[in-house]
């Protein structure tokens, strides 16, 4: 009899088990489902992309797929940066808050199976953001990198003619609208006076520029490429137009192809030139002295701090370098201190305060000689 009683509380313990296990399932389900609840902390929002996407209420912490959106996300609020896509070099240091140095490396995106996936994971952030191009390649990418992590993916356009639009959504979508609006405004301001300039020029006044990248500096971004939306915008003419798809992001030429070519301006990235000294090498090399750029002394290099300010990668930094560009190729047309806009762009994006000394750094072989 004494068992059976025993085996009969064990059975009534167990439905109670049972129950209290589905309320609590019901429950999460309800919270999950029913956005307009109070018990709910979620909202939906439409991305950049069209895209329905239902996010937390609050935002702590935002893993971004490349270094494009971890800067953006870093120049908003630093504290939101769930970890870096890389590991923070020296240059880059400069102009990054000391303790925002040791935020987890999380890697950049790279699909499914991609070896960083754990990680950005175990970093539990709130969101993730994939900011760059709004193509249906990059829509699938997103729709496919959220069904795989569980985790909301929010796509913003990464286009430099859009980056006061990116900061007014990034704005309402981070709960950081004062923020944003002060940055939106830089950018659009700048945006409008650069076309607005650029306009007056007529095709015999625009500068053709080559572009050169890589170790020996023969490799280029063709025409058309969003990656060249910094020359096209201050009205350069990117000699590099081969006639292909204008997706294509990277070509290889030959000094051959340059020497036919011969640009009257070269801009060089330092993002893959041995340490700043590809600009000497092609000033001491025989087969480019050639070139009409070369020539005249009109062979710069793109600043770098704390990353590439044209397309290395094509971070809100171009809406400085549109200005340095600009102001490079048609100083009588784009007329303004650069040294001090330096100064007043690192202030509001990075709230640091550069000296002179930093900002002659920045630019020792970026300014012309001739001006």
């Amino acid at each position: 009899m004494k068992n059976q009683k025993l085996f009969t509380l064990c059975i009534i313990l167990t439905f109670f088990m049972i129950l209290i296990s589905c309320g609590k399932e019901g429950t999460h389900e309800q919270k999950e489902n029913n956005t307009g609840s109070q018990e709910s902390h979620y909202r939906t929002i439409t991305d950049m992309a069209g895209r329905k996407v239902t996010i937390p209420e609050e935002i702590d912490s935002v893993y971004a797929t490349h270094t494009i959106g971890t800067l953006f996300v870093y120049t908003l609020n630093p504290e939101l940066v769930a970890g870096w896509n890389f590991a923070l070099q020296d240059a880059e240091k400069e102009f990054i808050k000391e303790q925002y140095y040791n935020l987890p490396i999380l890697g950049r995106w790279k699909g499914t199976g991609s070896s960083n996936t754990e990680e950005i994971i175990l970093a539990h952030p709130d969101i993730i953001i994939n900011m760059g191009d709004l193509t249906e390649n990059f829509i699938t990418e997103s729709d496919e990198m959220q069904q795989l992590l569980g985790i909301p993916v929010v796509m913003i356009d990464g286009t430099l003619t859009n980056q006061d639009k990116a900061y007014e959504f990034a704005g309402d979508l981070l709960n950081l609208e004062n923020r944003s609006a002060s940055l939106a405004e830089y950018s659009r301001t700048v945006l409008n006076h650069m076309v607005s300039k650029a306009s007056t020029l007529s095709d015999q006044e625009k500068i053709s520029v080559y572009y050169g990248a890589g170790m020996d500096g023969l490799e280029t971004i063709p025409k058309g490429s969003i990656n060249t939306e910094t020359l096209s915008l201050v009205g350069g003419l990117n000699i590099a137009d081969p006639g292909m798809e204008k997706n294509l992001r990277r070509m290889n030429v030959s000094i051959e192809q340059l020497l036919t070519w011969n640009p009257p301006f070269i801009i060089l990235s330092t993002l893959s030139s041995n340490n700043k000294q590809l600009f000497e090498s092609i000033q001491e090399n025989e087969k480019w002295e050639g070139i009409k750029a070369v020539a005249d002394n009109h062979v710069f290099e793109i600043p770098y701090g704390p990353y590439d300010w044209f397309s290395q990668p094509p971070t809100i930094l171009r809406i400085l370098g549109v200005q340095w560009l600009g102001n490079l190729l048609y100083p009588d047309l784009y007329n303004l201190d650069i040294e001090e806009e330096i100064k007043n762009f690192y202030s509001l994006f990075f709230s640091l305060d550069l000296s002179d000394a930093q900002v002659g750094e920045l630019i020792s072989h970026s300014i012309r000689a001739d001006y």
